[in-house]
């Protein structure tokens, strides 16, 4: 088999590859933003519900979330009149791998948040800026410098955990590479999967080439 043909095929999987992972991290971004606030609330029911859903999602895996996700869900949903077995299976996978990564993203933002020295938050009342504006101005954004690095690993993890859709019948770069084997009868296998590791590991390049540059551009605008 020439390698053009395994690399172009293995390419017609890496759209879905990176719609997974665009809009994964973004809604699990958004939901562990909500989890990191319910944490950091100085009330005891917040807490509790924070700290079960963390349990509960952290001590998942991603697989079995997945599945959960895509039979489960619509059961659920089902007894309370919702029906959502029309939905792709796209969708599905961008809700479980959300929900699996966004326990990990919480924590991300919370843990930053509180390397924060708090005292500049107080200072910054004492000189006059309203609540919002120092939250804004002074929190904010060393809050986001201290949790990109650990943002940046997650969503590496996450690339590798796109993979795992596989279990729901959704094609992707992994999926492809495992049926183009298959159609070979395994002749190909080695050669297949370390087309498809080196292309994985691209995209990895990619995602630290954006981090960097999010990361220098975010500390000169901070100085």
């Amino acid at each position: 088999m020439k390698l053009s043909r395994i690399i172009t095929t293995l390419l017609s999987g890496l759209p879905i590859t990176l719609i997974l992972l665009v809009f994964s991290f973004i809604l699990a971004s958004l939901i562990g933003l909500g989890i990191a606030w319910l944490s950091l609330r100085k009330n005891p029911i917040c807490t509790i519900i924070a700290k079960i859903y963390l349990g509960i999602v952290r001590g998942t895996p991603p697989l079995l979330m997945l599945l959960l996700t895509y039979y489960g869900l619509p059961k659920l949903l089902l007894l309370i009149g919702i029906n959502i077995e029309a939905w792709s299976k796209l969708l599905f996978g961008i809700i479980g791998l959300s929900v699996g990564w966004s326990g990990y993203l919480s924590e991300a933002f919370r843990s930053a948040y509180l390397s924060v020295d708090q005292g500049q938050y107080e200072a910054a009342l004492v000189v006059g800026m309203s609540p919002s504006d120092a939250f804004w101005q002074i929190i904010m954004p060393q809050t986001i410098l201290i949790s990109l690095p650990n943002i940046q690993n997650l969503v590496i993890g996450l690339v590798k955990a796109t993979s795992l859709v596989y279990v729901i019948g959704l094609v992707d770069m992994y999926s492809t590479a495992t049926d183009l084997s298959n159609q070979n009868q395994g002749v190909y296998q080695l050669g297949i999967f370390v087309v498809l590791a080196l292309i994985y590991w691209m995209v990895v390049l990619g995602i630290e080439w954006v981090f960097r540059y999010i990361q220098k551009a975010y500390q000169y605008v901070t100085v």
